[in-house]
């Protein structure tokens, strides 16, 4: 007969045992956990508009969670990993690599970052009523200093021709704030004080258009001066 008082004993060096056998997750397990969780490359997967980036705040945070991603699977090199991982890095890699190659009119086309003409696009949008299409615009007029701000940190690498488009379509904005737009005003059956509220943030947003007029063309001479001293 067994003798059961030896049971839990034995019970517990077996587990103990399979614990020992049991490997702990590499660096590379860890870090794969965390990025399936976090998603970091799932903003990239759509196609940067050709025409406006609606929401340069956003891309910001998200080439950000990139960058760190990016730097985070590069430093895993000097973990040991398994051969048997060696591939995965490299794919992680490489698909990030191609994200940052498919986006990267977003770090050298100013031009990109026009909000005006998102804001023109709006306003002859079918199948909207006038008051409506304005209270969406007015949402982003609000955000125009935030938009502008993050536009300047995104463009990193700006290419000459870009940034002088930048000036040109940012000029034939300011003529759409300026007349366009504050004819839609005054047809729109605005109580005054949100004709009001909004004439305040179409102000806010011709000073942050006139702002980054100036910076396009700071950018423009600087780079055309650098080809003079080459």
């Amino acid at each position: 007969m067994t003798n059961t008082k030896n049971a839990p004993t034995l019970l517990l060096l077996l587990s103990l045992l399979l614990s020992a056998c049991k490997q702990n997750p590499s660096a590379f397990d860890r870090w794969l956990a965390k990025y399936e969780l976090d998603e970091p490359l799932a903003y990239f997967e759509q196609s940067p508009d050709s025409f406006y980036i609606v929401t340069p705040l956003e891309l910001l945070e998200e080439v950000g969670r990139m960058e760190r991603t990016y730097a985070q699977l590069e430093n895993l090199k000097d973990s040991i990993l398994p051969q048997s991982h060696w591939g995965k890095r490299r794919l992680y890699l490489h698909q990030m690599d191609s994200l940052k190659e498919k986006w990267s009119s977003s770090h050298k086309d100013p031009s990109l970052y026009n909000l005006p003409g998102y804001c023109k696009k709006l306003l002859v949008t079918e199948g909207v009523s006038l008051p409506e299409k304005l209270g969406f615009i007015q949402d982003h007029l609000k955000e125009s200093d935030k938009y502008y701000e993050a536009a300047k940190l995104l463009v990193d690498n700006p290419l000459p021709n870009k940034t002088l488009l930048a000036v040109q379509k940012h000029l034939f904005g300011l003529n759409f704030l300026q007349k366009e737009l504050a004819d839609s005003l005054s047809q729109a059956r605005f109580v005054p004080e949100l004709r009001q509220s909004f004439r305040l943030d179409l102000e806010r947003t011709r000073l942050a258009v006139k702002d980054y007029i100036a910076y396009c063309e700071s950018l423009y001479f600087e780079l055309n001066d650098d080809w003079g001293r080459e």
